[in-house]
């Protein structure tokens, strides 16, 4: 038995392709030409940045300045006035030296000869220095007493010739470099000189450190007073690191 089916009726042969030839051709090349992951169509729009991830940033900045500002505030002094700006410390010593207002500064001289005594004349009319520096201090013992130094320093042209200067204005009865008070450039009531006080001397290379210290006051042991006064010449004589050139 024969099942009658529906007949379509036939494809008219004159009608165009879907998509013409060349289209296809086309269409093939760009789809093989795609890259990996490359998509087509309208372009997307970036994606929007998240406003939380720029908040946190800020918020760990503001911490981290906090912090740093905190550990700063706790490793300052605890008392900014025991270290006042641009003071310059005091040279450690045993005693407290303090220049007068009559001689705030040392003073220069290139002519040792005219500044000094006996023997010590004589050397400096042969063996000239190059310059003599002289500066003035004064030092209040516990009990009051003040004491007088005069700290000078004679540069040589030779280490030789400071030391030969040092031997010779170590002998007693050699004379010396005049002392401040003794060569009128400043003075004190009752004292014409220092030298009847305490004596000390250094050479540093082609430097020569003379010290002499006295005061007023000198008490019934005049043993006790010179070493004193020795004492206190010997630890002048870093104070001629200041001024010395």
């Amino acid at each position: 038995m024969t099942q009658n089916l529906p007949r379509f009726p036939p494809r008219p042969t004159d009608t165009a392709p879907l998509y013409p030839a060349d289209e296809l051709v086309k269409l093939q090349s760009i789809m093989d030409n795609r890259q990996p992951g490359q998509q087509y169509g309208p372009p997307q729009p970036p994606p929007p940045q998240r406003r939380s991830t720029w908040v946190g940033k800020a918020l760990a900045l503001v911490g981290v300045a906090v912090v740093s500002g905190f550990v700063w505030w706790v490793l300052q002094p605890s008392d900014p006035i025991d270290q006042p700006v641009g003071q310059p410390q005091k040279t450690a010593g045993e005693f407290e030296f303090t220049t007068v207002p009559e001689l705030p500064e040392p003073v220069k001289d290139s002519d040792c000869a005219a500044h000094a005594t006996g023997q010590t004349q004589a050397f400096f009319k042969t063996t000239p220095c190059l310059q003599l520096t002289r500066a003035f201090y004064t030092v209040t013992l516990p009990d009051g007493r003040t004491v007088y130094s005069s700290v000078s320093v004679v540069k040589m042209k030779s280490t030789e010739e400071a030391r030969a200067l040092r031997e010779l204005t170590q002998k007693d009865g050699t004379g010396n470099v005049k002392d401040l008070v003794l060569d009128k450039a400043i003075t004190v009531p009752s004292l014409t000189t220092l030298g009847n006080g305490g004596y000390a001397s250094e050479q540093q290379a082609q430097t020569v450190v003379i010290v002499e210290s006295d005061s007023p006051s000198k008490g019934t042991d005049a043993i006790a007073h010179n070493r004193e006064m020795k004492k206190i010449s010997n630890d002048a004589i870093r104070l001629a690191s200041s001024f010395a050139s």
